[in-house]
């Protein structure tokens, strides 16, 4: 029963989370501008006569839902790339450019070999020693960042097969999405709330970016670890994309371009 409830908690603790801290900012900015009991008429003061009618369990169940769909509408989503933007990406990308989305180095490695084994990437030179084309290099690098980002745009329809193919590897797969994008979205919050009580009460409050700075780096690990399940699964051949068997996504490198 617990594990059964467990994919719905991790959907709703996110907008949840999130929307409670930005709820608090907002009322942290507007509180001045709120009426009181005695003072409030129109709107305010029908708001006032349905908290009495509804009690303080209303009121907090009318909050949380509050805070659950501010959250939801400001929830910034993690792992969905759009396959069509990577080709627009070859102008600007270098070899050592950064990996965006982002997957671990062994993750990376591990691709680049499948690559070469399927001969999308043109075979390494067998002497050790040989010089290697700097523009060799990059373009072999630019072929595995691209590949990486049509896989990874594919996630909709990867995570469905992955969920068919190995479902504790799907779960796993599921539980770092959901912290990625709790840690990151309560990272931003935090950084709204850090903004407003910086202006409304003291400068000292911008200390609190230290606690808004570390969960984001969490939040990116957790993303990173999402990232290496769909890459390895597919390494591995559980799941096929499209990108890989040349249906969509970049083209292979001639292995002749190699010579």
């Amino acid at each position: 029963m617990l594990a059964n409830l467990l994919p719905g908690l991790r959907d709703v603790r996110a907008p949840l989370s999130t929307g409670c801290i930005w709820l608090l900012t907002l009322w942290l900015i507007l509180e001045d501008h709120v009426p009181t009991p005695q003072q409030a008429h129109g709107v305010w003061a029908s708001l006032y006569r349905l908290g009495g009618l509804v009690g303080p369990a209303g009121v907090l169940a009318s909050g949380a839902f509050l805070a659950y769909l501010i959250g939801a509408m400001l929830a910034v989503r993690v792992v969905t790339v759009n396959a069509r933007e990577a080709p627009k990406a070859m102008a600007f990308w270098g070899g050592r450019t950064a990996l965006a989305p982002r997957v671990s180095r062994f993750a990376y490695d591990d691709l680049v070999s499948f690559l070469h084994n399927q001969d999308r990437l043109p075979q390494p030179e067998p002497d050790s020693t040989a010089a290697v084309s700097p523009e060799r290099e990059r373009g072999a690098r630019l072929v595995a960042n691209l590949t990486v980002r049509d896989i990874l745009g594919e996630t909709r329809q990867l995570r469905t097969k992955l969920l068919i193919a190995n479902y504790d590897l799907f779960n796993e797969y599921d539980r770092a999405v959901a912290e990625a994008e709790f840690r990151k979205n309560v990272a931003y919050a935090l950084l709204g709330l850090t903004a407003a009580l910086s202006w409304l009460q003291s400068p000292w409050w911008a200390l609190l970016l230290i606690v808004s700075a570390r969960l984001y780096v969490a939040g990116v690990g957790s993303e990173r670890a999402a990232n290496d399940v769909i890459v390895q699964s597919v390494v591995a051949g559980l799941i096929t994309p499209f990108s890989i068997t040349g249906a969509a996504g970049v083209p292979a490198v001639p292995t002749g371009l190699s010579q």
